[in-house]
This record gives C-alpha cells, sequence and structure tokens, in this order.
C-alpha cells in the first residue's frame, strides 16, 4: 500500500491528493476521487475511431477545428499519433474526464486552444 501511495503521490496528473489514502483504502476503485485529468488511452481511442469514421462520411478532417478551416488540412485523415485528447468543456471548468468530453484534435490545434 505505500509503495502504491508514493508512485501516486508522484503522478502529476492526479489533482487531489488528500483523497489518495481513501482511493487506496477503498480498493483502487473510484478514480473520481483523484480528479485525475488525464483521458485513459482507452477513451482516445474509442473518441479517434468515432471522429475519423465520421469524418470519412464527409470528406473532412477528424480534426473537428481543421475540418472547418480553408486550408489543406481541411480534409486530413491525421493518424492516431499526431492528435491529442480534449476536454470539450475544459477540466477546470468542471469538465469530466470522460469519453462524452473527449475530442480528438490534432497536435497543432490542441496546443493552442488554451483553456477555452
Amino acid at each position: 500500500m505505500r509503495i502504491m501511495k508514493l508512485r501516486l503521490q508522484a503522478d502529476e496528473s492526479i489533482k487531489c491528493q488528500r483523497n489518495i489514502y481513501e482511493y487506496v483504502l477503498g480498493g483502487e476503485q473510484d478514480k473520481s476521487l483523484l480528479q485525475i485529468r488525464l483521458f485513459e488511452e482507452s477513451t482516445k481511442r474509442a473518441a479517434y475511431t468515432r471522429q475519423t469514421e465520421a469524418a470519412k462520411e464527409k470528406g473532412v478532417s477528424n480534426c473537428p477545428l481543421c475540418a472547418i478551416g480553408d486550408n489543406a488540412n481541411k480534409t486530413r485523415i491525421y493518424k492516431f499519433n499526431e492528435m491529442d485528447a480534449d476536454h470539450v468543456t475544459a477540466w477546470s471548468k468542471g469538465g469530466a474526464t470522460s469519453i462524452e468530453n473527449c475530442e480528438m484534435l490534432c497536435k497543432t490545434h490542441n496546443r493552442s486552444k488554451g483553456n477555452k
């Protein structure tokens, strides 16, 4: 238990350090206690697949912000590793780290978006 606690305390994605004890003692079941800001890999892949399939049907980019532009990236289909997961409603404004609040953006758009 001590090793798990130390690993969790060192994890920068955990935003609620005071709940680590409750999380560990509760059998590591309720992740909401830790207020984790990062999306799980499975969530990112599901969002990527959903967006990419919809984009291909429409003939637009799988980055929603590129798709509304008028440059060469308007129809570009990015690879998974060329995209970042983004909170539709910003995490700092109460947006959940869930599949419903996850969209994939090209790295350029995600990094320029900021806390909007």
